[in-house]
């Protein structure tokens, strides 16, 4: 008997593990924004700062890249090469 619990207890351990270091890459202390809809106009004059965040396509958001600019966050297409190429500049740096 004592067996199954300590597996149980084991066993719900990892899974809360697992769920936080899934979560731990987005900044703390601020909520997850959800993109209904996304841009493939080329915005790269607009990105500040080094940070993004690429979000899956969980309904009722779609699959997106999200930067932040002077306006807030935007939502665009991952797929656009000016996306790539803005990624691709933050990791060289």
């Amino acid at each position: 008997m004592s067996m199954k619990i300590l597996f149980v207890g084991l066993f719900l351990l990892a899974v809360c593990r697992c769920i936080q270091s899934s979560a731990a890459h987005y900044p703390t202390g601020k909520n997850r924004p959800c993109c209904l809809d996304i841009t493939r106009r080329d915005l790269s004059s607009k990105v500040v700062g080094t940070f993004y965040y690429e979000q899956p396509a969980r309904s009722p958001c779609v699959r997106a890249v999200i930067f932040n600019t002077v306006n807030g966050p935007i939502c665009v297409y991952p797929k656009s090469n000016w996306v790539q190429n803005v990624i691709s500049s933050f990791k060289k740096e």
